[in-house]
């Protein structure tokens, strides 16, 4: 009896201290109104202005353009999530959408495209849990980790390549039809984002791993003292992140019928991005799928808006780091009590 006592006292302590911070806290009807949705009237009122100011943002070919343009990004997002609820970070997923990206293209001719496409999720899981078993086990830095394992993944797609492209036979048609096809007036990739998008969101909310990561991330102490193996979610959430890189890395291969050496790292600022923008949708200020999602269509709809008006490309980098900031400080605003990131 006194065992459980001790173990179930870290939380109990946790939620007891939540409730003090909570209970001094009296914010106005219009505060909680703005916690709750202040960011989704913000990506309202963004949509609502560039439609004013261009006749061609409020349609339905912009809207499938913004889907199709946000389907790499989003995977790589959602992604992402997985380890930032953990209470990590992960640099290198936008090597990993590369790694894959190159993999299914060298191997489709020797092995086909399906075997190929499995040996390369399988490689981009064995650099998940690479990330993983390091960063828990080696007890080391999540953002050193993966740092690293970003420029060892450069390195040798660039040696594997020759710094050249990989292109892909146009008699691969089924390969090429998970990126170029189309169901009716819907492009095949956008279905299989909103598939993996909705198992995605049900284990994150109707199964214990999305709960026991978050519970890792919150508090890993507390969750150690509650009986979870606090080492094997958090290496589950860098192989779940990697996964989906390597799904999306499958993705821009069929899309573009060539796998590039380079340009993955582009995703990594726009999936951090999405991540900590998302975390403030409906006020939750924790990372979660569907909050992610969001933050991918916001900055994928604001491009949108930006190019339709004339602004220059550069300041869609501008606007993403000034969202990286604003999102922070807002996730800061959102989780007033201390936060202890144990993995990074």
């Amino acid at each position: 009896m006194t065992q459980v006592d001790h173990q179930t006292s870290p939380a109990v302590a946790q939620n007891v201290a939540r409730t003090a911070v909570s209970s001094g806290r009296k914010e106005s009807a219009a505060m909680r109104f703005l916690r709750r949705w202040g960011t989704i009237v913000v990506i309202v009122l963004a949509g609502l202005g560039f439609a004013l100011a261009s006749p061609y943002f409020a349609t339905v070919s912009n809207l499938n353009n913004v889907l199709f343009s946000m389907i790499v990004s989003a995977l790589v997002s959602m992604g992402l999530t997985w380890v930032v609820m953990a209470g990590s970070f992960d640099l290198s997923i936008g090597l990993t959408v590369t790694t894959s990206s190159i993999l299914v293209a060298f191997l489709m001719p020797v092995v086909g495209p399906w075997l190929a496409i499995v040996i390369a999720l399988a490689a981009a899981c064995v650099i998940g849990l690479v990330n993983g078993v390091l960063v828990t086990y080696g007890r080391l830095s999540g953002i050193v980790v993966t740092l690293g394992v970003m420029f060892v993944l450069d390195g040798i797609n660039v040696f594997i390549t020759g710094g050249y492209q990989v292109p892909i036979d146009y008699g691969e048609t089924a390969f090429l039809y998970l990126g170029q096809g189309k169901l009716g007036t819907i492009g095949v990739p956008v279905i299989i984002l909103l598939v993996i998008f909705a198992l995605a969101l049900i284990a994150a909310t109707r199964t214990r791993i999305g709960h026991y990561i978050a519970a890792v991330g919150d508090n890993p102490m507390a969750a150690f003292y509650s009986g979870i193996n606090v080492y094997r979610w958090v290496i589950l959430a860098f192989v779940l992140s990697a996964f989906m890189s390597g799904i999306a890395g499958i993705i821009v291969t069929s899309i573009s019928s060539s796998a590039q050496p380079v340009g993955g790292e582009g995703y990594l600022l726009e999936a951090f991005a999405a991540v900590f923008l998302g975390a403030t949708v409906l006020g939750k200020g924790k990372p979660h799928v569907l909050g992610t999602l969001v933050g991918v269509f916001f900055l994928y709809m604001v491009d949108s808006g930006m190019n339709m008006v004339g602004f220059p490309f550069a300041a869609r980098h501008i606007f993403q780091g000034l969202v990286l900031i604003v999102a922070v400080g807002a996730n800061a605003l959102l989780n007033r009590e201390e936060v202890h990131l144990k993995f990074i």
